[in-house]
């Protein structure tokens, strides 16, 4: 048993997993801490990696899992089975970091789960990051951390709900965040699914029908944002595909709180479907504005033809100034 289990999933990460460990085994926290590594079929020296630091000495505050059992799950599966496995355990809290990533702050666990202890309302706590490039590893991250962190950043009661989950950008990166584990049986058994876009959507989507969310502006993660991310795809059809299933999960958790009959006041769920739809219409023309600008044109007239309020929309003209610019003749190749 432990207070705190830290779930990294991995897939073909050989370049920065070492890095992603040791800034969770160095973490410097009174609470005893579960790593629990899964690597999901990767084709690099990852699995070996994971293998080789569960074998080591056991430090006294963390101990060290390779539950890796040579099965294909993807991203979403691996992170679920993660989940499955640290519920048996009997962990009362959860963290995650992708395993290119870091945690940059090595007193962010102790942070995080003091305020989880004072907080019963609070069913995650949030952390701010900033980008770190590929080359960079766990040494240049703490100095970057100590040279932007501030003494004492209070956390604070974030403006994230149920309704702006559905209707805006999720503005949470998965690795900054903690939170309880005692809704996560329930999210289990009645809402995860391995077809969603992403791992941390879905949950932050459940949870916060349980509680508030917290957050500070201490710079706790190191995240990189490479260059295969699918952020960065310059592929339209990945881009576009990605986007209608992050739009699946929303739609998705309207009907579960439909059937639910769940009583969240001030929260209208058809205009939340409405606006679902919005921000998909919104991301879908940025990408063809961007990398596909031949076909920007009848995106943009099928979109206001269907959506007229979108005008009154600041993405909206982004994406028309990301198409101008595109298409200006400076830029043309």
């Amino acid at each position: 048993m432990a207070d705190v289990a830290v779930i990294v999933t991995v897939y073909n990460k050989e370049a920065y997993l070492r890095d992603t460990i040791e800034s969770v085994i160095s973490q410097k926290t009174s609470h005893s801490v579960l790593l629990l590594l899964s690597d999901d079929s990767s084709s690099d020296a990852s699995r070996a990696i994971c293998a080789e630091y569960a074998s080591k000495l056991q430090q006294p505050h963390c101990r060290i899992l390779d539950i890796t059992d040579g099965g294909h799950r993807g991203v979403v599966g691996n992170f679920i089975y993660c989940l499955e496995y640290a519920l048996q355990a009997g962990v009362r809290y959860f963290s995650q970091l992708d395993s290119d990533d870091m945690f940059a702050d090595a007193d962010f666990l102790e942070r995080q789960l003091t305020q989880l202890e004072q907080t019963p309302e609070a069913q995650a706590v949030c952390s701010s990051f900033f980008m770190v490039s590929a080359a960079d590893n766990l040494e240049k991250a703490r100095n970057e951390f100590q040279s932007v962190c501030k003494a004492e950043t209070p956390y604070k009661r974030l403006n994230i709900n149920t309704e702006s989950l559905l209707s805006k950008n999720n503005p949470l990166v998965a690795g900054g965040v903690t939170y309880r584990a005692e809704h996560i049986g329930s999210f289990l058994q009645q809402f995860a699914c391995s077809d969603d876009a992403t791992q941390d959507l879905p949950l932050w989507l459940f949870l916060s029908t349980k509680g508030v969310f917290l957050g500070c502006n201490q710079p706790s993660l190191a995240y990189r944002n490479l260059a295969e991310s699918v952020s960065r795809s310059e592929n339209i059809d990945s881009q576009i595909k990605f986007q209608q299933a992050s739009l699946n999960t929303r739609l998705r958790f309207i009907e579960y709180l439909e059937l639910q009959d769940y009583n969240i006041p001030a929260l209208n769920l058809e205009k939340c479907k409405q606006k679902a739809h919005i921000l998909f219409v919104l991301k879908k023309l940025r990408h063809y504005a961007k990398l596909s600008p031949k076909s920007f044109g009848s995106q943009l007239a099928e979109a206001i033809k269907k959506y007229p309020v979108l005008v009154f929309y600041r993405d909206f003209w982004r994406a028309l100034g990301v198409y101008i610019k595109n298409c200006s003749p400076f830029n043309a190749t």
